[in-house]
């Protein structure tokens, strides 16, 4: 795994993890007529990506998995980690390749009503191995400094952004990079933080972070790559708030619209 963390900075991890926890979340959030899509969807996009199958093969084992009859009802996955991640993954493997109803060739056994069976299959089963990619990836972002809470400094020579680290407490300058105004940028951020909701996840809190963090250091930057600022703007519009906290993401979509 060592060598290939060559080819991510910090701005691609926050993006993986930003897709990876929004897939997620609509996972463990289906109801039985969306679940199957949405199952398809999360399973490709895991071997799609390289970082996260490749932690995953980490603990496949194909002998952990054996085919089973479908509405099987499990009461655990496994008494490892080991275990729980090398059956869960095998186990809706073969569901997305065998099955067609998530709820009645998967879930129905889980509880009496459809979308309660649904969402007990998806907290019991799809959320602990969410939990364990989530803290892999959190675990990376740590050991880059992912966590350290940095401002930039921002100047303009000849029409290109330089972006400097700041110290903690520094001011961010003035400046326009591609034709944005920083230091508005800047207000429109502080807004969004300030009118975080309160009654959210930790899980939301860090997705509300992580866009603006994206948000902010691609319109920074030279070449801005519009699909990331688009991602990001989705994190954040995924999230409910209170009126002011729709006004300020609106706000920003809105400003951010110009190099869109």
């Amino acid at each position: 795994m060592g060598s290939d963390m060559k080819n991510i900075d910090k701005k691609q991890l926050k993006i993986i993890s930003m897709e990876f926890r929004t897939i997620a979340n609509r996972l463990i959030t289906c109801n039985h007529q969306t679940g199957m899509a949405l199952l398809k969807k999360f399973m490709a996009y895991i071997d799609e990506n390289e970082i996260i199958s490749e932690y995953i093969k980490q603990y496949v084992n194909p002998d952990d998995f054996e085919p089973v009859e479908r509405g099987t009802c499990f009461s655990s996955m496994g008494d490892t980690k080991q275990e729980e991640i090398s059956y869960t993954y095998q186990y809706l493997k073969y569901a997305v390749e065998n099955y067609h109803s998530f709820y009645h060739d998967i879930a129905f056994r889980y509880a009496r009503e459809a979308n309660d069976a649904v969402k007990e299959f998806c907290n019991r089963i799809v959320l602990p191995f969410v939990n364990y990619i989530e803290g892999y990836l959190t675990e990376i972002g740590i050991q880059m400094g992912y966590d350290e809470d940095k401002k930039f400094m921002i100047n303009v020579n000849g029409g290109v952004a330089q972006v400097n680290v700041a110290n903690d407490n520094a001011t961010v300058h003035a400046t326009q990079s591609n034709g944005i105004d920083v230091s508005q940028l800047e207000t429109i951020i502080s807004d969004i933080m300030k009118h975080m909701p309160t009654d959210i996840t930790q899980e939301e809190q860090e997705q509300i972070s992580d866009s603006v963090e994206v948000i902010r250091a691609e319109v920074q930057s030279a070449s801005p790559r519009k699909g990331f600022i688009k991602t990001a703007l989705k994190g954040l519009q995924a999230i409910n708030g209170t009126a002011q906290f729709g006004a300020a993401i609106a706000t920003l979509v809105q400003f951010v619209g110009t190099i869109l």
